[in-house]
């Protein structure tokens, strides 16, 4: 699947305010991590932080959440 520039770029962008706001935040797109790297830390941390709370958030079932986890 080719993803086009903008569509990447969307991505990057999403991934960096959902590293800045999400209630959990871990400081990925800190001034300490050098600029060329700051977006694609971004993207592993929405991943895993995503997981996470699909895995220990709400009151779904163990089943639901592995099915959600498996959908992911």
């Amino acid at each position: 699947m080719k993803i086009n520039s903008n569509t990447l770029q969307l991505a990057y962008q999403e991934a960096i305010q959902f590293a800045r706001k999400h209630y959990e935040n871990f400081p990925v797109v800190s001034f300490l991590i050098p600029k060329k790297l700051r977006k694609d830390i971004a993207l592993i941390y929405w991943f895993a932080r995503t997981a996470d709370d699909i895995a220990d958030e709400g009151d779904l079932s163990v089943e639901k959440r592995l099915e959600q986890l498996a959908r992911f």
